[in-house]
């Protein structure tokens, strides 16, 4: 019997290791390859699809705050704002990246929503009483280009934005009047209360006060108190620049007395300006709707006495009240001028006249 060199040197038997082919080898490193590069292609697809979204969602929500900023500036008039926020809505989808927005004010879940004075506002709290709010939302509709073939077709994205418009005093115009030709400084201290000193003689009964805009007197100390007016009171007695206005005569220091500094319900302006957050307001420090602050519209008398005195709106004015006397004469309410707007500026009725307004983009 033959042997070979190790078992004829007394080493065992060896195994033998079988080996692939060299081109079975080549194969699996080809079908490894292959599914990477799939997997690679894929995860590039999904990015580009992924990228997509992205940049919809920023148009969406570029959109969404341009229009709110653009429609809150029209409040409190809804239907002025719905149409200047769609307007906004068309014009930016004519050059928007090659994405189209899309916001439908109506129907059961409109994207338009409205809020007025003492609504709660969502991610803000409630409003004072002579603030809106509106939220605009759009909805970009993205068409998957890669993520088809997992079949998905595509996504839509949605975003929006919530503004809150308000007056600095937190109200409408305080039914009372001071001289336009004043030289007002600001912190400067001044006699708001024209019946004790008239910036204009010969003006008998007509006491400082002016008759609401809508004409209804009733409504005369609610709005000089500024508490928890409604919507319809405030629109119909918004004013303007060159409005002609005629004299309330006849009110009593008791009357003005518990619209501004004490009141049996304890709402005068004075007394809520007690409350939280107010209490430790100055007027170097101070909340932009403290109920101090009261905005007059400055005026040039036209002539006429008691009911029938005239007076021409030239501006507006802001005023922080430091004190009222209604004790002894002379009776006084002493306020601070914050600031205004001078004759000429263009815009609505009331809000850059006075040049008081804020719109706060909330979310």
């Amino acid at each position: 019997m033959n042997l070979d060199k190790d078992q004829a040197s007394g080493a065992g038997p060896r195994l033998a290791i079988s080996r692939w082919p060299r081109n079975q080898q080549q194969g699996v490193v080809m079908v490894w390859v292959t599914l990477m590069l799939l997997v690679l292609l894929g995860m590039a697809a999904l990015t580009i699809d992924v990228g997509r979204l992205m940049i919809a969602a920023q148009v969406a929500q570029d959109v969404a705050d341009a229009a709110a900023l653009g429609g809150g500036a029209e409040l409190p008039y809804y239907d002025a704002a719905r149409i200047q926020a769609l307007s906004i809505v068309a014009a930016n989808n004519e050059s928007q990246r090659g994405f189209q927005a899309v916001c439908s004010p109506d129907g059961d879940d409109p994207d338009m929503l409205f809020w007025g004075p003492y609504e709660e506002v969502p991610d803000f709290g409630p409003l004072g009483s002579a603030a809106w709010a509106m939220r605009v939302t759009t909805h970009v509709p993205v068409s998957y280009i890669f993520a088809r073939a997992l079949g998905l077709e595509g996504a839509t994205v949605t975003r929006s934005c919530t503004v809150v418009r308000m007056p600095v005093g937190g109200v409408p115009i305080a039914p009372m009047w001071v001289n336009y030709e004043t030289d007002y400084q600001y912190g400067q201290e001044q006699q708001l209360l024209m019946a004790d000193g008239p910036h204009y003689e010969n003006i008998p009964g007509s006491f400082g006060w002016l008759e609401p805009p809508s004409g209804d007197s009733s409504s005369f100390l609610e709005l000089l108190c500024g508490y928890d007016l409604t919507y319809e009171q405030i629109v119909a007695n918004y004013a303007s620049i060159d409005d002609i206005c005629t004299a309330y005569p006849g009110l009593s220091v008791g009357q003005w007395r518990k619209a501004l500094d004490n009141a049996p319900d304890g709402l005068a302006r004075m007394e809520r300006a007690m409350w939280d957050p107010w209490a430790g307001d100055t007027f170097d420090d101070f909340h932009d709707n403290n109920p101090r602050i009261v905005i007059i519209p400055m005026c040039e008398y036209l002539g006429g006495s008691g009911s029938s005195a005239e007076f021409q709106i030239h501006a507006f004015g802001a005023f922080y009240i430091e004190s009222i006397n209604t004790q002894h004469k002379p009776y006084s309410i002493a306020g601070r001028f914050i600031e205004y707007h001078l004759p000429g500026a263009s815009g609505d009725a009331l809000a850059p006249e006075t040049g008081l307004w804020t719109t706060r983009m909330v979310k």
